[in-house]
């Protein structure tokens, strides 16, 4: 099989494309549709052409308290149903340990909200994570070169999911993989006042540090020591032909740092190693003296996966999966972290 990097965009969003699957949209008003206990449902954000969301709501939920909020921005060459399949084990949707299974029994709402792009590549899509100055990668493609503002796209997405379900303003929250990872760490950056923490994996944050505007924010990043996608240590590498450098995970954690007002030193903390066979171990980062929590998860020879997830496109061209520990991390890095 061709390597990822002769593939070029087209070749890789065809096969992630492929991978995660190609849905028909039928895609109703969420504000104007009854949105109860349990519900999943795909509507429409208004203004925004082609650019659907899926809904996800606690079976538990009383159908009157505020939901805390969970947004799963899927990855460059994805789609709205991709951002939760790799998620789970296997790729099957709705399994016990899928982010939206998981996030909904513990009393959040879960949104997977659409980039842009193409129906010719069987709905691949873009965000604009930012980026893209001199000598910098755009974060990702079309989106991040045209400039589409996926920041007034997610304040539009949480007014329409405000329509559907009642929303606890102090625990909205953000994760994704990849060029979703770079989106959320971009929405960290520039929604403090609406964002209480963010979780992305194996995207940094090409935004703050290519010198775009970027204030506090907790922040507990994943990513892989051996990403072929998103290298652990930044540069010109990665899955696709790309132009420009790609900021590394050290840079973007000493951002953060900076940002959060980190005084004291870093430790590092062994997760346990669940599961040996899988070839990964990982370990904790935490700053001290900070006003907001700065923490990262180190998967040593992990790829450009998500902890636990899915193999979308096999270890030979995306590398590892770690076994060792999954979604629970990220959903009690959220449980501890609500805005003031």
């Amino acid at each position: 099989m061709p390597r990822l990097g002769s593939l070029g965009l087209t070749g890789v969003a065809a096969l992630v494309a492929g991978a995660v699957g190609c849905r028909p949209d039928f895609l109703d008003d969420c504000g104007a549709i009854l949105v109860g206990p349990g519900a999943r449902v795909s509507c429409q954000v208004p203004g925004h052409v082609d650019r659907g969301f899926d809904l996800a709501v606690p079976a538990a939920w009383d159908g009157v308290t505020p939901l805390p909020l969970v947004i799963a921005y899927h990855g460059g060459g994805g789609n709205r149903e991709g951002a939760q399949r790799v998620t789970c084990a296997g790729g099957e949707l709705g399994g016990p340990g899928c982010l939206d299974t998981m996030a909904t029994a513990r009393g959040y709402a879960v949104v997977s909200p659409d980039g842009t792009g193409g129906r010719p590549l069987r709905d691949v899509r873009t965000w604009n994570g930012g980026g893209g100055g001199p000598g910098a990668y755009c974060a990702s493609g079309a989106a991040c070169a045209q400039g589409i503002d996926d920041l007034g796209y997610t304040d539009d997405l949480l007014i329409e999911v405000g329509r559907a379900i009642p929303v606890d303003p102090r625990r909205v929250h953000a994760t994704g993989l990849s060029n979703g990872g770079a989106m959320a760490h971009r929405l960290g950056c520039e929604r403090p006042q609406v964002i209480a923490a963010i979780a992305p994996v194996g995207g940094a944050n090409q935004h703050a540090d290519g010198g775009g505007a970027c204030g506090a924010m907790p922040v507990l990043h994943i990513h892989g020591t051996d990403d072929p996608c998103w290298p652990f240590a930044g540069g010109t590498g990665g899955c696709l032909e790309q132009e420009g450098r790609k900021t590394s995970v050290d840079e973007t954690m000493a951002g953060w740092a900076a940002r959060n007002g980190c005084a004291g030193p870093t430790s590092e903390q062994s997760l346990p190693d669940a599961d040996p066979g899988d070839g990964v171990t990982a370990f904790r980062r935490v700053r001290a003296g900070c006003a907001a929590a700065t923490e990262d998860i180190v998967m040593v020879l992990g790829g450009h996966t998500w902890p636990s997830g899915w193999s979308y496109l096999g270890t030979d061209r995306i590398g590892r999966v770690t076994r060792d520990f999954g979604n629970e991390v990220i959903l009690d890095f959220f449980d501890a972290h609500p805005r003031p």
